[in-house]
Order: structure tokens, then sequence, then C-alpha cells
């Protein structure tokens, strides 16, 4: 019997989590594999870790890079893999990397880096963005969950105060998709494959996100849609994600985000659709 891990964070103990690490566990089960779920705590905190008992595969639900970093130096098989977590846990590779692949993405700018004693002693550069792009404008902070790291400025006097209260921590300002205030369509991908998607709108927020209160619609996307969302999936070399695609003025797709351990409550609870199911098929068919 294969033996396997699912790795969560230390410390998030959400309902919403506890609930996609149960659906995948059953999923498991009914491959007859016992999926145990590991904290970082559980597994070892040393430089020099090392593992007595390896376990054929983990699938890391956690975005703590070092760790699994330590968990492929020492030959574990991770899905996803920490490179693929690591683009997409940090906005700014993760624009740089759909920018390089030529996938289109809002227009983005990174802010030069300063350190928590200096801040931001110079914002001057952020009348050259605003004339490029205008206003409103996006402000997202480079690492962040559930739209809580991300804000909007309809002025440049709010765009600084945004960027002051960020502090010394990396961020990046984008063009504000107005044509997709408030909704977007996330495009559960397995395998390269779209598995099941939903439209999130939110009809009193900027951002759709559901734990902020957005609300999910079972939605058929476009082709193209769908097309563009594999594209970056298979760019970032995924094995599942949830992606996020924007609606632009000619309602043509625009990447939005790309989350490798996506939170697929919220498409289940619309679509009856669990995504845990082919995420264990997936796995499984690999390890054969």
């Amino acid at each position: 019997m294969l033996k396997a891990w699912l790795v969560i964070n230390t410390f998030t103990n959400l309902d919403k989590l506890k609930k996609v690490y149960k659906m995948l566990q059953n999923s498991f089960i009914e491959h007859n594999i016992n999926l145990e779920i590991k904290k970082a705590i559980d597994i070892g905190l040393d430089v020099d870790l090392s593992l007595s008992k390896k376990p054929h595969f983990v699938i890391f639900w956690d975005k703590d890079i070092y760790l699994a970093k330590r968990l492929e130096q020492l030959g574990c098989k991770l899905f996803n893999s920490s490179d693929a977590i690591e683009l997409c846990d940090n906005k700014i590779l993760m624009y740089q990397k759909l920018q390089e692949g030529k996938i289109r993405i809002p227009k983005t700018y990174i802010l030069p880096k300063t350190f928590e004693h200096l801040g931001y002693t110079n914002l001057s550069f952020i009348k050259d963005i605003v004339n490029k792009i205008g206003l409103p404008i996006v402000i997202k902070e480079a690492h962040g969950s559930f739209g809580y790291q991300v804000y909007l400025a309809k002025t440049i006097k709010k765009i600084k105060e945004i960027i002051n209260k960020i502090g010394y921590k990396d961020c990046l300002i984008q063009e504000f998709i107005k044509e997709s205030c408030g909704r977007d369509v996330r495009i559960n991908v397995v395998g390269n494959k779209a598995i099941i998607s939903m439209l999130r709108v939110n009809n009193n927020d900027f951002r759709s996100n559901i734990g902020i209160g957005g609300k999910g619609i079972s939605f058929k996307p476009k082709q193209s849609f769908i097309d563009l969302a594999i594209k970056a999936t298979k760019l970032f070399k995924l094995d599942f994600a949830g992606v996020d695609v924007m609606f632009d003025k000619n309602n043509q797709p625009i990447i939005c985000e790309l989350n490798s351990n996506p939170l697929f409550i919220g498409t289940f609870k619309v679509t009856k659709v669990d995504l845990s199911k082919y995420i264990a098929k997936y796995i499984v068919n690999k390890m054969k």
C-alpha cells in the first residue's frame, strides 16, 4: 500500500480548509491510500532533516517553500512541486512567469525593493505609472490569500497611503480591468484538463473572492478561457490549480492569478463536483 502525506500549514485552522483536507482523505481512501495529515512540526524542523521512512508521495497543501524544498531534496515526490508553489505564492514571480510565457495579464509594474528600516522614501515613480495605465489602479502585496492583500486606489494620494501602509513588503501595481470589476471565472484544472468552473460575482467589492462576500455560480466558460487557463498551468508545471480568469472589454480572457492549492469548497457547493476525486485519480495514475 502506498504511504502518502497531506502536508498542511502548522498554524492555519480554518474550517473551510479542514473540509478540503477531509475531502482529499476520503477520495484517496477510495484508492486504498491512507493520506496522513502532517504539519511542519510533525515532520521536523532541523536544517539537516532526515526521514527514516519516506512517503511514496506528498500532497503539499501549504506555502512553506522551505519545507517543500527540504522534502524534495530528500527524494519525496510532491504534488504540486516546490517550484510551482513558489511561483504561485509570490505574485511578482507569478506575473513575471506569465509574461515570459506570453500569457495575457493586466499591465503590471513591480515596485522597487526597499527595506524595513527605510520604507518608500521616494514615490515619484507613481505618477509615471498612473500616466500609463490611468486610475483607479490595483495594488497587490507579493504574498497574500483570499484577496485580503489586494487594494483598489482611486487617487494618487490613496496609492501612496496604501504603499506606505504596506511598508517594506514587496508589492506591485496593476491596471484595473473595469469590465471584470467584482467578477471572474475560477477554472479548476487537474492534469492539464479543465474539470469544473464557476463564475464568482461580488456586487459590493472589486474583488470576487467568496471569502470576502463573493457568490459562486455554476458556469461554463468559453473555450478561449479554458485554453488560456490550461496554457498557464502547463507553463507552471502544475499538477492541479485553481486559475482565476478575468473578462476584458471584448469579453476575452485575462489571467488574474493561479492558485497551487485551490480552496475548492466554493466550487463544490455550487456544482456538486468534488475536485478531490479528480486529484486523487490523477495522482494515483502518476504513481503507477
